[in-house]
């Protein structure tokens, strides 16, 4: 059985220039490369990815290749630790997806 203190969720965090058409090319590559890796969208420059293990979380950060400027951060928590973050959406006009949890593991 899998434990919620266990499994983890990869946040990838980044703040790429987009202010030529090429710095725009990239950073829209980049964002591709994660979705083709299977991370989820949870806001242009925020994407997570749920792992059933530290390893594998491990692995899938090591499979990031970040351009050669801007910022990136890859952050890990437990599913433990992600089931205790509060979303707040206000009065958005538009659908948010929250990503997909695989178990409600407590």
């Amino acid at each position: 059985m899998l434990s919620a203190y266990k499994t983890m969720w990869i946040f990838v965090a980044f703040d790429l220039p987009t202010l030529t058409k090429k710095q725009r090319r990239i950073a829209n590559n980049f964002r591709k490369s994660l979705l083709d890796m299977g991370f989820t969208k949870l806001q242009l420059s925020i994407y997570s990815y749920y792992c059933q293990s530290k390893d594998k979380a491990d692995w899938l950060s090591k499979r990031i290749t970040a351009p050669e400027n801007g910022q990136i951060t890859i952050f890990f928590l437990t599913d433990k630790q992600f089931g205790m973050v509060k979303n707040y959406y206000g009065k958005l006009k538009t659908e948010i997806k929250e990503p997909e949890l695989f178990n409600n593991l407590d």
